[in-house]
C-alpha cells in the first residue's frame, strides 16, 4: 500500500520557508493536541508571522491507493526488465490501462507480461526523438498486444535524471475524476485554514501530497487545482505539491504563491522545484515530538 508521510512532507515545507525567510521555526503547536476548533497538522512562526500548515494526501480517483497495492505483482516485471534495457538518451514512457492486467492467473499474467516487454524492447528504437527538448514526447501506438492497447512514448531528455522507463496508467475520464478529488479536498482543507487566517492572522500554507507518478503530475495538479480555487473564497496563501513518490530525494513545486501560479512562475527564470532528502527530514505530526527540537 502506498504510504502517507504527512509529518515529514510538513518538516519539508517548513524547512522551505525558513530558507526563504532565513529565519528558524519558533512556538511549533499540534492545534489538533489544542483541541482547537480548526485543527490544521501545525502552526508555527517565522519572526513573528504565525503560519498555519495543513496537509492533504490527493488520489487521482476513489480508491486509487488500494489499486496500487497490486503495482509489485503485475507491473514491476515489466519495470524491472525495461528500466535499463532501451538506453540512456530519453525517458521511454509506456502508457498502459490500468485495470488491463488485473484478474489473471499467474501463467497468463506472466504470458502478457512477457509479451508487453518483447513489444516495446522492439518498439523503442522506432520512436523518433523531438528536434529540440520542449517537454513534449512523441509517440508509437496505440497498437494491440494480447487484446491491450499500447502505446509508447519518448521524451529527451529523460524528465527526471536516472529515469529511462516507467509506466503511466490511463483512466476513463481521468480528468474529472481527479477534479471530483481536487474538490473534496479543498472543500475539507480550505475552511480549517481560512479560520486560522481571519482568527490569528496567520499565513496559510496548503501541501498536496503525491505519492503517485503514473497518474499525477505538478502540471495537472496545478490545471485542476487552480481552476477549482480561484473560483471559489478562502484560498489558501500558498500552496506547494510534494512528491513523495519520486526516489532518492522528494521534489516540491509551487503550484500557487499568493497570485502566482505554477504557470507564471515557470515563464521566469525562477527555480521551479526544490529537491529534499527524506532521510533528513522529521515527522512532525507524531504526537511525542518535543517542540525544544525545533527551537519552539
Amino acid at each position: 500500500m502506498l504510504d502517507r508521510n504527512e509529518g515529514k512532507v510538513c518538516d519539508a515545507i517548513v524547512r522551505r520557508l525558513e530558507e526563504r525567510e532565513e529565519q528558524e521555526r519558533t512556538a511549533l503547536r499540534w492545534p489538533e493536541k489544542e483541541n482547537h476548533k480548526s485543527p490544521v497538522e501545525i502552526a508555527f512562526k517565522l519572526r513573528d508571522q504565525l503560519y498555519a500548515l495543513e496537509h492533504t494526501l490527493i488520489e487521482p480517483f476513489e480508491g486509487h491507493m488500494r489499486m496500487e497495492a497490486q503495482t509489485e505483482r503485475l507491473f514491476a516485471p515489466i519495470t524491472s526488465a525495461l528500466k535499463d534495457a532501451l538506453g540512456k538518451d530519453a525517458l521511454f514512457e509506456l502508457h498502459l490501462r490500468l485495470n488491463a492486467l488485473e484478474g489473471r492467473k499467474s501463467a497468463e499474467l506472466s504470458r502478457v507480461q512477457q509479451a508487453i516487454i518483447a513489444w516495446v524492447t522492439a518498439t523503442a528504437p522506432t520512436v523518433p526523438p523531438r528536434p529540440y527538448p520542449d517537454g513534449k514526447g512523441t509517440l508509437v501506438g496505440p497498437t494491440l498486444v494480447e487484446n491491450i492497447p499500447l502505446v509508447l512514448c519518448r521524451f529527451e531528455p529523460p524528465i527526471i535524471p536516472g529515469q529511462y522507463f516507467q509506466i503511466r496508467h490511463t483512466v476513463d475520464n481521468s480528468d474529472q475524476l481527479r477534479a471530483e478529488r481536487m474538490k473534496a479536498a479543498i472543500d475539507k482543507k480550505f475552511p480549517k485554514l481560512a479560520a486560522w487566517k481571519k482568527d490569528e492572522n496567520a499565513k496559510s500554507i496548503l501541501v498536496l501530497e503525491q505519492n503517485d507518478i503514473q497518474l499525477t503530475n505538478p502540471s495537472t495538479v496545478a490545471d485542476t487545482y487552480l481552476r477549482l480555487a480561484t473560483a471559489g473564497e478562502n484560498r489558501p496563501d500558498e500552496t506547494y505539491l510534494v512528491a513523495t513518490c519520486i526516489d532518492p530525494k522528494w521534489w516540491i513545486w509551487p503550484i500557487m504563491i499568493d497570485d502566482r501560479s505554477y504557470f507564471d512562475i515557470a515563464q521566469t527564470d525562477e527555480r521551479l522545484h526544490w529537491e529534499v532528502d527524506p532521510s533528513g527530514l522529521n515527522d512532525l505530526t507524531k504526537a511525542k515530538v518535543e517542540a525544544s527540537q525545533f527551537g519552539g
